[in-house]
């Protein structure tokens, strides 16, 4: 048991799902989609290029500046959520979420939908 986060894309014309990526217990990456978006538990949030320039912004952000973590990205409680420390876990997957963001810019959304779920 535990907080799995996905991005997923879907096809528009076919319908079918690609995993983009994966985090388990990056749990303030879910306190970010709950603030934001008040999900709830698999709940999906569709993803716009507003959403993934906020994020890239937002994890650069921390990625430079990791003593402003608890500010501007902090963690997030909740059950089998992970660690709540600003350590290793907690930057490496800052950094995988900014290289994903990063990429993500270039999807094409003529093609796809891009979707932010998690599981707990």
């Amino acid at each position: 048991m535990g907080l799995d986060m996905y991005f997923y894309l879907q096809n528009k014309e076919s319908k079918e799902i690609i995993e983009y990526s994966y985090y388990r217990k990056f749990n303030a990456l879910q306190g970010y989609f709950v603030k934001h978006f008040d999900i709830e538990n698999c709940r999906r949030v569709l993803i716009t290029k507003g959403i993934i320039k906020n994020l890239y912004t937002l994890l650069n952000e921390v990625k430079y500046s990791p003593e402003k973590a608890d500010q501007l990205l902090s963690t997030y409680p909740g059950p089998f959520f992970g660690s709540y420390e600003y350590g290793k876990i907690y930057h490496n997957y800052v950094n995988e979420a900014a290289r994903d963001m990063y990429h993500a810019q270039f999807i094409d959304f003529n093609k796809y939908k891009l979707y932010f779920t998690s599981n707990w």
